[in-house]
Parts: C-alpha cells; sequence; structure tokens
C-alpha cells in the first residue's frame, strides 16, 4: 500500500503502514538511512538533499517491463513469430498484483484469469500451420495501489 499522502510519516517504528521500513519490506525497527540506495529509489531522488515529505503517497512497487500510468498511454508491447511454435510476452511485479485484461481475436491464453491476482502474467498465441494469426490483449495490473497499463500484441505467421 502506498504511504500516506500528507500527515506524519516516519523511517521506522511504526505499524500503523506509514513507516517506510515496512513498506520496503523490511522490520519497522530496521537500521535504515535516508542516503540509502533503497531509500533514495523508494523517494524517486537520485542525489542531493532528501527529507521524508519525499516518501509521500510512494508505494514499493515495480512492474517488468514498466508500464504506462494510464489507460489512454499504455506500453505497447509485441512478439512477432514466422515459422515458431508461439508468440509469447510476460509482465512481473514484484509482489503480488491484480491483473485486468481483455482480449480482441480468438488466440491466445493468459496465465492468470481477467481479476486474478499472480507476481507475472503471460500471453501465449500458438502458431497455426496454415493461417496468419493476431490478438491483441489491452492489460491493467495494480499492486500497492499503483496501477500500470499495457497493449500486448501477439502475431504468428505459418511457414508455407
Amino acid at each position: 500500500m502506498p504511504l500516506n499522502s500528507s500527515g506524519p510519516i516516519s523511517l521506522g517504528g511504526s505499524t500503523s503502514g506509514q513507516s517506510i521500513n515496512l513498506e520496503l519490506g523490511r522490520s519497522a525497527t530496521a537500521q535504515s538511512n535516508l542516503n540509502e540506495s533503497a531509500l533514495r529509489t523508494l523517494a524517486g531522488v537520485a542525489s542531493g538533499v532528501i527529507s521524508l515529505s519525499n516518501f509521500y503517497g510512494k508505494a514499493n512497487v515495480s512492474f517488468t517491463p514498466d508500464g504506462g500510468t494510464s489507460a489512454g498511454s499504455p506500453v505497447f508491447l509485441s512478439d512477432l513469430k514466422i515459422f515458431s511454435d508461439q508468440a509469447s510476452v510476460t509482465i512481473e511485479c514484484n509482489q503480488s498484483a491484480t491483473w485486468t485484461w481483455t482480449r480482441s481475436g480468438t488466440f491466445g491464453t493468459a496465465s492468470v484469469a481477467s481479476g486474478g491476482s499472480a507476481t507475472s502474467i503471460s500471453f501465449v498465441m500458438s502458431s497455426s500451420n496454415t493461417n496468419f494469426r493476431s490478438t491483441v490483449y489491452t492489460v491493467s495490473a495494480t499492486a500497492g495501489g499503483i496501477t500500470r497499463y499495457w497493449s500486448v500484441q501477439l502475431q504468428t505467421e505459418p511457414n508455407l
């Protein structure tokens, strides 16, 4: 869950969910300092002065590859296979995410049902011996209050 967007926030010592240590998956009493790389990454401050206010609203969630920040600007992912068994794309998250997707086209499978939760999702489409196949998935994932968006296109061409 993201850290609060205003009010008290602490490096550690809190079990209320407003602890930076807890957001990073550490114990509330773990030794931490603002200059260490994990805290700088979470705060989004690569160098220079860093303060507790830099952590407001931040969440320790990452997707690989990272997605777009709105449904209107998804990240486009694709796999085109010619003379191959299947096309596939996998998206991962560093914690369990809820995956929602729709598919245009009749071919392909997803490793997680739409609305299901997992740390990754794979989209796969087998090739045909005689026909060109194409399908597009519109995908979103939410973890820790962070939502990302992708458009996944899979295509296969047969060996004629």
